[in-house]
């Protein structure tokens, strides 16, 4: 390898090109001065991840009527980012992000995937630089419990080893819940457990094998507090059900949105729910207490969860040299603007604040400075770069991510940030400012634009407004320049590309094949697995 350029003037050092090869030099330089940093072991990771949240249902953002004390601590003893938005509007593809810092359009994940496939093994993301295989190529132990969504349950997949996981996305039930444990099939109901509870014991178990000289990653993904039909319809049955019926926590009060109602116009989704299908189910939750009953026992549920896993990382010693990650995967309404749901949750798709918004707090004693909050726009792509970037691991290529490394904030430094999210769900795209909104929809409608300054809970659309056509039609520019730039054209929907596995659900998906004569229906097929050049044989 050559010599590193002179670095003695900051003005050569920008004026001059930066090579290819200078620039992983760069990079392995960073990354083993990080390492230096750390000694000879870089830090665990766990990362806390629930089902269909918004950041509301938290004290820690500013819920005073839902108890999660531990949450609540866990921002006390960290960084708590006030602005933190999913990529996605449903479960498999923001978790697809999340693991590889790529958008929908670029996976091919779009929805969420089903519980069958016909190709063995099959995984959504394993052809990509992904945050458990690159972990475990460097090191690391890695464990999987809880939910999973991105392919087949029944064997551990990138890179995981401890996989404890279940079928499929959509919980039906807290109790009566099919689980692969590390290869054994049982069901959590035979043991007497809410599976809240079970995913924290086998959590526990996992940190009690755990030592200090080889680092370890910790997915743990409840599929709690879930706030989507069946379970929010049924009164609930765990250990707080009574707290809530005796002090029944505040639920907005509106009623049902256009896009919901349109839905349930539109869309035949039988199921043994309330009203007879989804959508029907979602209005019977709207405005219903015992609805946001469930929803707070179910988060408290998930908080006694989190406390134990924190208090296992005392007792085995690891705390302070763990980096603690708690967040969604994406936002869900509970009766903002009556809507219900995640983003798919509504004809058009809803991509309002709480749908998008997720909560995200980071804690590791010593170097996250601890009761400290943030405000950057921070988007769910911008994770795993920086993860790479903190652990020391940035000369990592993740091959044209969007995503953005906010790992100085993590440390308490300043960081010159440009405040925009992107989003997608299938036909709705957004790009987000601190100022300003806009939705932009493919084969459908409406647009939307809203000003966000003047109108932070988005209720007057401006988008036909004479007098703001300069900033829809900018902020549109971007959004299209954004995708243009990031889109893989193969799963780009919007450009007549296609996706894995599914699309729509309930034979949505003719305006597709209308629009574009040539287009290819969802498909699954088996890619070669990514592994890391820096691996160890």
């Amino acid at each position: 390898m050559g010599q590193p350029p002179d670095t003695g003037s900051d003005t050569v050092v920008q004026s001059m090109p930066v090579s290819k090869q200078t620039r992983r030099w760069l990079m392995l330089v960073v990354a083993l001065t990080h390492l230096s940093a750390w000694g000879t072991t870089r830090p665990n990771v766990l990362l806390i991840v629930t089902d269909n949240q918004s950041p509301g249902l938290l004290g820690a953002y500013g819920n005073r009527d839902i108890l999660t004390p531990n949450i609540d601590q866990l921002a006390a003893d960290g960084l708590l980012f006030e602005q933190a938005f999913a990529t996605s509007g449903v479960c498999s593809p923001t978790r697809a992000t999340l693991l590889t810092g790529l958008l929908p359009s670029q996976t091919g994940v779009h929805n969420g995937l089903p519980v069958r496939y016909n190709v063995e093994d099959w995984s959504a993301i394993e052809e990509f630089r992904n945050l458990p295989q690159t972990l475990a190529d460097a090191g690391y132990r890695t464990g999987m419990v809880g939910k999973y969504h991105l392919g087949d349950h029944a064997r551990a997949q990138l890179g995981f080893e401890f996989w404890v996981t279940f079928r499929g996305g959509h919980t039906e039930s807290f109790v009566d819940v099919e689980v692969t444990d590390n290869g054994k099939a049982l069901n959590v109901a035979d043991l007497g457990m809410h599976i809240t509870d079970y995913w924290t014991q086998r959590s526990v178990d996992f940190l009690q094998q755990q030592t200090a000289t080889q680092p370890f990653f910790l997915m743990l993904s409840y599929n709690g507090p879930y706030i989507l039909p069946p379970t929010v319809n049924e009164a609930p049955t765990n250990r707080h059900a009574g707290y809530y019926a005796d002090h029944p926590p505040a639920m907005p009060q509106f009623p049902v949105h256009p896009y919901l109602r349109e839905w349930a116009k539109t869309v035949r989704m039988p199921a043994k729910v309330a009203g007879g299908s989804f959508p029907w189910a979602a209005i019977d939750a709207l405005n219903n207490q015992q609805a946001m009953n469930t929803i707070a026992s179910e988060m408290t549920m998930v908080d006694d969860g989190i406390g134990a896993v924190l208090e296992m990382l005392e007792r085995v010693g690891l705390a302070d040299d763990t980096l603690v990650i708690f967040m969604s995967d994406q936002g869900s309404a509970y009766g903002q603007l009556g809507l219900w749901g995640n983003s798919s949750w509504g004809a058009p798709a809803p991509a309002y604040r709480a749908n998008m918004q997720i909560p995200l707090i980071v804690r590791h004693p010593g170097t996250v400075p601890a009761g400290t909050t943030n405000t950057m726009l921070i988007d769910e792509f911008d994770l795993f770069p920086t993860l790479l970037d903190y652990l020391g691991l940035g000369d990592r290529e993740i091959v044209n991510t969007p995503g953005r490394s906010f790992a100085p904030a993590l440390r308490g430094d300043a960081l010159d940030w440009d405040d925009t999210v992107f989003f997608e769900y299938i036909d709705t795209r957004v790009i987000q400012t601190r100022e300003w909104k806009f939705t932009k929809r493919f084969l459908a409608a409406p647009d939307e634009l809203y000003d966000l300054v003047h109108d932070p809970d988005e209720t007057n659309n401006l988008v036909k407004d004479p007098e703001h056509r300069a900033v829809a039609d900018a902020l549109e520019t971007r959004l299209t320049e954004f995708f243009t730039q990031y889109a893989d054209p193969r799963y780009d929907i919007w450009r007549g590309g296609t996706a894995k596995a599914t699309l729509y659900y309930g034979g949505r998906n003719k305006r597709f094949a209308d629009q574009f004569p040539k287009w290819t229906p969802p498909f699954t097929k088996k890619a070669e697995p990514f592994r890391d050049r820096y691996s160890k044989p």
